[in-house]
């Protein structure tokens, strides 16, 4: 096996979506291993569901002031924060989005739902922990000017 057929076998291995390769030809064994992401379907959710009322009671007590909405679950799953083990999250508190950009994923049967902002703003407040568990119209983020 020449170098060149060698760099050609990595190269489609890394584009493959597989894990794990072995060739042997002439002598010359070659494994290749790979960890991989699990495959994802990204669906976009809008989340059209935004209230400005309290409709569940937190610990700390009401939080709106003027101007500022929840952004609510459209859907029970587990709420991800990043698109990834170990990346930088959507939006931390204090992060100015527009309308459109991600804020979170909400994992429903392994069909990663995609949940955007509404409107442009300040995200004031996040109340989900990664992996956490989300109910239907559940408060996730207070948005805000």
């Amino acid at each position: 096996m020449k170098l060149e057929e060698i760099e050609n076998v990595i190269r489609l291995f890394e584009k493959a979506n597989i894990s794990s390769l072995e060739v042997e030809d002439e002598g010359i064994k070659i494994k290749l291993t790979k960890e991989m992401n699990p495959v994802v379907v990204e669906q976009k959710v809008p989340a059209n569901n935004v209230a400005n009322s309290a409709s569940q009671d937190h610990e700390e007590g009401p939080y709106l002031n003027n101007g500022e909405d929840f952004i609510k679950s459209p859907l029970v799953g587990t709420y991800h924060q990043a698109p990834f083990a170990d990346a930088k999250p959507f939006v931390e508190e204090g992060s100015q989005v527009k309308k459109g950009d991600k804020l979170c994923i909400i994992e429903a049967m392994k069909v990663m739902n995609e949940i955007t902002a509404p409107k442009d703003g300040v995200i004031k407040k996040i109340f989900a922990n990664e992996g956490a568990m989300i109910e239907f119209d559940q408060e996730l983020f207070i948005i805000g000017e």
